[in-house]
């Protein structure tokens, strides 16, 4: 699943804290995405000084769920998870011993990730975090090998609380 299609999958109140928080805390990348998806479109940065907070988020998460603003979407889903989520990400670092920074960034990802390590993240995640939360981290965590990790795809597949869009 593309980061697009992450955002069309995801409930519509989780967008909203999605876009929302990255509006607030991180509006410099929040404008930056607003304005790289407006040139995509053709618009100018004026058009969006017209517009509400709330009109703006809508407009950008309208245009994130297609496809040729996949590479703005996920840098915008990377940033939340990084920014308003480290100790979700860390927990699930943690546990299946992957070395970070302490914040849930990793410099070298592993080549394999084994299903005990993975299924002890995922637990670990699920017992303090919402399961739509988690889903989108181990989706945009697959997004970072060109093929992933068969683990997680198979706890993506198999555990009915990670499936977005239901």
């Amino acid at each position: 699943m593309k980061a697009h299609q992450i955002i069309a999958a995801i409930s519509p109140s989780l967008q909203q804290e999605i876009f929302n928080y990255l509006q607030k805390e991180t509006r410099e990348a929040f404008n930056t995405a607003l304005f790289q998806v407006g040139a995509g479109r053709k618009l100018r940065p004026q058009y969006f000084a017209r517009k509400t907070p709330a009109e703006r988020v809508t407009w950008l998460l309208t245009w994130l769920k297609i496809k040729p603003f996949d590479g703005v979407a996920e840098q915008l889903l990377q940033l939340w998870l990084l920014k308003a989520k480290p100790e979700m990400l860390t927990a699930f670092l943690d546990a299946a011993e992957i070395k970070h920074d302490g914040k849930g960034q990793v410099d070298e990802l592993p080549e394999t990730l084994g299903d005990n390590a993975v299924a002890a993240g995922v637990d670990a995640m699920l017992k303090d975090h919402p399961a739509e939360h988690v889903s989108v981290y181990l989706r945009i965590f697959q997004l970072q090998r060109s093929d992933g990790w068969p683990a997680v795809a198979e706890v993506l597949e198999k555990r009915p609380e990670l499936k977005l869009g239901a």
